[in-house]
């Protein structure tokens, strides 16, 4: 958030309604969250558009995201929410490491050794990706991802 003003935010392109929402009373929001820590540290956590409703309790997909990092074929990942019955179901879509597979017996094992990831924050749906869509200032396009068609209420291989 810019206390100062709008800085250098000249607004959406044809979208007053979206220009109201971003400078609310003169003060440009980006939309960014953050925290410190304990050492005065601040963290980048997310975006407020970067929420899921899954088995009503709000996630986001930073810490998510975080987790997958972990895995060593995993270079990038971007996690979002297909929407579900009720709600949304977790999905991520993953840039492999070159040379290396992703086995899904052995990364449903990773996830669960994940100590800051709770079962509702499993990717039910992931799938490797070549590229992650981006914009033009390489933030991910997470709407691209979810308009793909991935059907969240299709059975699992196994299921």
């Amino acid at each position: 958030m810019n206390t100062a003003g709008t800085g250098g935010f000249s607004g959406y392109y044809n979208d007053p309604a979206a220009d109201a929402a971003r400078s609310d009373g003169g003060v440009y929001r980006t939309g960014d969250l953050a925290y410190v820590d304990e050492a005065g540290y601040v963290h980048f956590a997310g975006r407020t558009g970067d929420w899921m409703r899954v088995g009503g309790e709000n996630l986001g997909v930073a810490p998510i995201e975080r987790a997958l990092l972990r895995h060593p074929a995993v270079a990038e990942a971007a996690v979002y929410g297909l929407p579900d019955r009720v709600g949304d179901q977790v999905a991520a879509a993953l840039v492999l490491t070159p040379g290396t597979d992703l086995d899904p017996t052995e990364f449903a094992a990773f996830l669960r050794a994940q100590p800051d990831l709770g079962p509702r924050q499993y990717p039910r749906r992931w799938r490797v990706v070549e590229e992650l869509p981006r914009t033009p200032s390489f933030k991910v396009l997470r709407r691209a991802l979810v308009d793909d068609g991935i059907d969240a209420t299709a059975p699992l291989p196994g299921q």
